[in-house]
C-alpha cells in the first residue's frame, strides 16, 4: 500500500469523498481545472495550505474513519490547528504503565530519543561539509545536554545555508523559521496520529512535561525526526530555484512521501518510520523497558 501526505494548495477548491476515494475538485475558473483523487485508505494526512477549501462531512469522516488527520493551515501556510481521529486502546497493558508514569523508565526513553536526535543532527552537518565535536561529546555521554547541544547545531546549521543567524527562535518572523516552524508541524501532526493509532496518550510525555494546547508525548516522538525537516530545508535552500513559502510546502509533501530511512535488513518510508518509532514505544511500556524503542538514523 502506498501512503500519502496531501498537500491542498489550490485556492477555492472542493474535498469531496466519493466511492472509496478522496477527490479534490479545483474552482472552475482555475487554470488547471483538472479534478484529482486518491484513495481514502492511501492517505495518512491531509494538509489544507490554501484559502477557501471546502471540505464535505462525508471526505472529513472518511479521513478520520480510515486513521488520517486533516491539519488546518491560515493564509500564510502557518498551521493553526488539527483534527484526529478518537484515540483507541490497542494493548491495555501499555496503556495503563503509560498512565502511571514510571519515572525511570521515561527518563530512559528520553535520553534515547535524545541520542538520536543528536546523532542525526551531527548527520546533518556532516552533509554540509561541518562536525561539532560538542555534538559528539555528548553522545558519549550518560546524558544527553540538549539545550547546549541545540545552542552548538544552530550556530552551525544556519550559516551553512545561507543565513546570518546562530539561533534558532520559533517565534522569529524570519523564512528559514517559519518554514522550520511548517515544517515541524506536520511532522508532529503526523507523530500525533501514530500515537493515537499505536494505543498511546499523547498528553503523557517522557521529557516535555504537559502544558495548554500541547501533547508532550508528540513533541517527545518528533524529537529524532526532526533533523529530516532541517536536511530537507538546507537541500531547499541550496536547490530550490523558487524560494517560496508554497514551494517549500510541496517540497514537505513530496520528501515525506518519497525519503526513505535504513532499518535492517530493508529499508522505510519515512512515514511508515514514525509509526514504527510509536509502535515500539508501544512496547516499550508493555513491557516496561526502553529496549524496543527504536528511532531512525539520518542517512
Amino acid at each position: 500500500m502506498s501512503y500519502h501526505v496531501v498537500h491542498i494548495l489550490t485556492h477555492g477548491a472542493l474535498l469531496a469523498r466519493e466511492r472509496g476515494f478522496l477527490v479534490c475538485r479545483p474552482p472552475k475558473d482555475a487554470a488547471d481545472a483538472v479534478e484529482k483523487k486518491l484513495p481514502l485508505e492511501d492517505i495518512r494526512a491531509v494538509v489544507i495550505a490554501a484559502r477557501g477549501v471546502t471540505l464535505t462531512s462525508n471526505a472529513i469522516s472518511g479521513i478520520l474513519e480510515q486513521d488520517g488527520l486533516i491539519l488546518h493551515c491560515d493564509e500564510s501556510y502557518r498551521p493553526v490547528g488539527v483534527t484526529t481521529p478518537l484515540p483507541r486502546i490497542i494493548d491495555t497493558r501499555a496503556y495503563l504503565n503509560q498512565a502511571k508514569q514510571p519515572r525511570r523508565l521515561n527518563e530512559r526513553l528520553w535520553n534515547r530519543l535524545l541520542l538520536g536526535k543528536t546523532a542525526n543532527q551531527q548527520a546533518v552537518l556532516k552533509q554540509r561539509d561541518l562536525f561539532s565535536a560538542h555534538l559528539d561529546r555528548a553522545m558519549k555521554e550518560k546524558e544527553v545536554d540538549e539545550g547546549n547541544c541545540a545552542k552548538k547545531y544552530w550556530q552551525l546549521y544556519f550559516p551553512s545555508i545561507g543565513w546570518s543567524a546562530t539561533r534558532r527562535d520559533r517565534k522569529l518572523n524570519t523564512p528559514p523559521n517559519r518554514m522550520l516552524n511548517y515544517g515541524y508541524t506536520v511532522l508532529a501532526a503526523l507523530c500525533h496520529r501514530s500515537l493515537i493509532v499505536h494505543g498511546l496518550s499523547p498528553l503523557l510525555g517522557v521529557g516535555h512535561v504537559a502544558r495548554y494546547k500541547a501533547d508532550p508525548l508528540v513533541y517527545d516522538l518528533m524529537e529524532p525526526y526532526r533533523p529530516f525537516v532541517d536536511c530537507m530545508l538546507a537541500d531547499f535552500m541550496q536547490n530550490e530555484p523558487e524560494i517560496t513559502e508554497a514551494a517549500w510546502c510541496r517540497k514537505i509533501g513530496r520528501e515525506l512521501r518519497e525519503r526513505r530511512v535504513e532499518k535492517e535488513p530493508f529499508s522505510l518510508k519515512l512515514l511508515d518510520a514514525i509509526d514504527k518509532s510509536a509502535a515500539t514505544l508501544t512496547d516499550c511500556y508493555s513491557h516496561l523497558t526502553p529496549d524496543p524503542l527504536w528511532v531512525p538514523a539520518l542517512n
